[in-house]
């Protein structure tokens, strides 16, 4: 957990409401009595500071500013920005959050339930959109430049290319924006209906068109990449993230840890044969999970959901004096959103 920076670094220029929104962040970060109301004022702060578009943060600073500076509904909005927006992109997820207030209620609620009249269950079956992602990224992740297994197996690739890559290995199909956002939605799945909803409420609140993504558009090749295993838990957990630069389809790698992952490239360039027909993954999609990642991790986060996650695992008797209360809480918002487990 990183403190929000002073006021003087937060590189926001001349834009007032901004300024003003992440003054209110700070206070909020100072007057926090605990740990976790410290994490929520950071949420909103590293928001602002790392926001994926303009649109995005002039969102976040707006929403900040409808709190009036009211303590409790601005940690709420932090919660509610954990719960709907980090939670969802971060894998090891819990049960799926119930409905609660939201600090912005009226208008959330209208962009909620039409989203919710649209959500369509995604396809079991990824093997077409593993395929066309392996094609487009010839046979390769392109994160550690390691082959995949087919490209050995059938020939695609000379036998030297793939021991000067570092070998073949079985690579995963990576989702950017999560398929557990709509996996096994059904009518009697109320909660993770209104979970999801809830969740593309605030991506729609953004400037995102969720529509390009629904159903079976989650499996676009706009919204995956052909990962390695290690590089693609990495990414699903928020620990590895892309960082657009001037070139088009360039991205820096970044991760959490300096030591770690040491497979993994510095700078990635996307290609395809044939981006009209094999698109590249989007620059929109991409800065969102980043987004999401830096805000994360420099919020705590991360470490947050982790800890809960692993209490959650191992809590076999509930304890009597309610100090497992912040536990059973966390799972309780968060098992819907558990992420299938399958691997194409």
């Amino acid at each position: 957990m990183t403190a929000l920076p002073p006021r003087t670094e937060a590189k926001l220029g001349h834009y007032r409401n901004g300024l003003s929104a992440y003054d209110v962040c700070l206070r909020l970060e100072k007057n926090a009595t605990t740990d976790e109301g410290r994490m929520h004022a950071r949420i909103l702060g590293y928001l602002i500071l790392h926001a994926p578009s303009h649109m995005a943060q002039s969102e976040v600073v707006k929403v900040i500013h409808s709190c009036a500076e009211d303590q409790k509904k601005l940690f709420d909005l932090g919660q509610c920005f954990r719960l709907w927006f980090i939670r969802p992109f971060k894998k090891s997820k819990g049960p799926t959050p119930r409905s609660s207030d939201h600090p912005s209620r009226p208008s959330f609620d209208r962009v909620k339930e039409d989203l919710k009249a649209q959500i369509k269950e995604a396809p079991k079956d990824r093997k077409g959109a593993k395929t066309q992602a392996l094609i487009r990224d010839g046979y390769r992740c392109p994160v550690t430049g390691l082959y995949d297994m087919i490209a050995s197996k059938q020939s695609l690739v000379d036998g030297r290319s793939i021991k000067e890559a570092g070998g073949a290995v079985h690579t995963e199909l990576a989702h950017i924006l999560p398929e557990s956002t709509y996996f096994d939605i059904s009518k009697a799945s109320t909660d993770k209906k209104d979970y999801s909803a809830s969740v593309l409420a605030v991506l729609q609140r953004f400037g995102y068109d969720v529509d390009q993504v629904n159903g079976a558009k989650v499996h676009s090749l706009y919204n995956v990449i052909t990962m390695e295993k290690n590089a693609h838990d990495a990414f699903d957990r928020l620990e590895m993230w892309f960082e657009s630069t001037t070139e088009a389809n360039c991205y820096d790698v970044k991760t959490a840890s300096s030591v770690a992952l040491q497979l993994i490239r510095p700078q990635v360039t996307f290609t395809s044969p044939n981006p009209s027909i094999l698109p590249y993954p989007s620059p929109q999609l991409l800065a969102l999970h980043a987004t999401c990642a830096k805000v994360a991790h420099f919020s705590g986060a991360a470490e947050y959901i982790d800890n809960f996650d692993s209490d959650a695992d191992h809590l076999d008797v509930l304890a009597t004096d309610g100090s497992s209360s912040a536990v059973l809480d966390h799972v309780l918002w968060g098992s819907i959103s558990r992420p299938v487990g399958t691997v194409a």
